[in-house]
């Protein structure tokens, strides 16, 4: 079993980075599996980026409303370890993965029931793409339990400290998929090929299989919750902490299709370019994604332990650390920005498209570095209301703002809008953390 690392004591800097590494690795590996798929199916052509990119809207819906358990149990997980109360971490674990499995199933009846109904939203006429994206989104749903589950069981892993476990488990699944794709995507001897079905299916089996992996390898305390009873107060202690993180990044996935909406009035080959710049972009955000994990499992163990100072370091060391990758990757973005999207795809039009998007998108690079870092860092205190304050606001004033923009600057006034907005949540939150340690620091003098 992978030692559990203290996270109350010893240097900051290498507790910080022991911890977030696995979490980056896992978080790339998950980028990996996405940008894979991406590539192949980019030989189907853009109809079929375009189908992956809508259906993903209600796959991506899932991952936020999984957060409704995930982001509670983390944070609440934590603080009992850091206060010493292992039977509550063992409480708050049992509760959290018998949610994770009631509303996902919920979540895929009720989509899988209702999805071309929810497709047509986007105003899309091609047929093609629409019976793509229905095809897409049903596989899909049929994984969306182990999704829950994987997130739920990483989150928790993550409270005590074990990443390393939730690495391994995601690399077997990234080998799995990466066999598998091209079988499923293409066919190969007397297997059929699935076309954009198929990376659905690879999802949903390396999903599985990190899933028992990850089961297999919990220690005594995680496999001992089972034994614990389900209680209506840590339900509701973990929805607390969760709705508001949850209400904005549901609000957010709506938001991203009403811009979908707009961007669909520049071409179905517009909605390619957005999916295939999202995943590019993804790769900052996993990348500080798995930091933001650490800070948040780091800050909440120091929180219940009353260690208000060592939170406050932990999170400048941080801060330089995600300046340093920001500015690393906003320069790349900016510079080779038709190499890395003629990775995906071949047609130059949509390649073209894209330069655009990656040269604007890469001006917000390191202002979105510091939101979601920032964003660890409420969570592990338990402000967890905080972040979706800031990040309603702004993320709200894209439409009006693209609206705006895109009458004088075409489709690029959509992208400008995007970027806009990340920089003033990264200004905001940095800005209302500082703040609130101040007053954290002042009440424990």
């Amino acid at each position: 079993m992978t030692k559990q690392i203290d996270m109350l004591n010893g240097d900051i800097k290498i507790t910080l980075i022991k911890i977030s590494l696995p979490i980056i690795l896992t978080n790339l590996i998950q980028t990996a599996l996405g940008m894979f798929d991406m590539i192949w199916v980019g030989r189907l052509g853009s109809n079929a980026v375009s189908a992956i990119g809508t259906a993903s809207f209600y796959v991506n819906l899932a991952t936020a409303v999984s957060t409704i358990i995930t982001v509670g149990a983390a944070v609440l997980v934590a603080q009992a370890l850091g206060s010493e109360d292992k039977k509550e971490a063992r409480l708050i674990t049992k509760n959290a993965l018998f949610l994770s499995v009631l509303i996902s199933v919920l979540f895929s009846v009720v989509v899988s029931m209702n999805s071309k109904q929810l497709l047509s939203f986007f105003g899309i006429k091609e047929f093609i793409i629409l019976r793509k994206a229905n095809d897409y989104l049903q596989v899909s749903l049929i994984g969306v339990p182990f999704l829950f589950l994987v997130s739920t069981y990483t989150s928790v892993f993550t409270s005590y400290g074990n990443t390393k476990e939730t690495f391994r488990a995601n690399s077997i699944g990234l080998v799995i998929n990466l066999v598998l794709d091209p079988i499923f995507i293409f066919g190969f001897s007397i297997f059929p090929a699935l076309g954009v079905s198929g990376a659905a299916w690879t999802n949903n089996i390396a999903r599985i299989i990190t899933l028992v992996l990850l089961v297999l390898n919990s220690n005594s305390e995680i496999k001992s919750s089972f034994r614990e009873r389900m209680k209506i107060d840590k339900v509701l202690r973990i929805f607390k902490l969760s709705f508001p993180v949850t209400a904005q990044r549901i609000l957010f996935i709506f938001i991203s299709m009403i811009m979908t909406r707009i961007i669909v009035r520049f071409g179905s080959e517009a909605i390619a370019v957005q999916k295939i710049g999202v995943q590019i972009e993804s790769i900052s955000y996993v990348t500080v994604g798995g930091l933001q994990g650490a800070v948040a499992a780091f800050v909440g163990q120091n929180y219940g332990a009353k260690n208000i100072d060592r939170i406050d370091k932990g999170y400048g060391i941080s801060l330089r650390l995600v300046f340093f990758f920001g500015i690393l990757i906003s320069s790349v973005f900016i510079v080779f920005p038709k190499q890395i999207f003629g990775i995906f795809i071949s047609e130059p039009n949509v390649i073209n498209s894209g330069v655009e998007y990656m040269r604007v998108i890469g001006y917000s690079q390191l202002f979105m570095c510091i939101e979601l870092l920032t964003v660890g860092a409420f969570n592990g205190i338990g402000k967890t209301y905080a972040p979706p304050i800031i990040s309603i606001i702004f993320t709200l004033g894209r439409i009006p703002l693209a609206l705006l923009l895109s009458e004088y600057l075409g489709l690029s006034g959509v992208w400008w809008s995007i970027s806009i907005s990340s920089m003033l949540k990264g200004i905001g939150l940095y800005i209302w953390f500082k703040m609130t340690m101040r007053k954290e620091k002042l009440q424990n003098e």
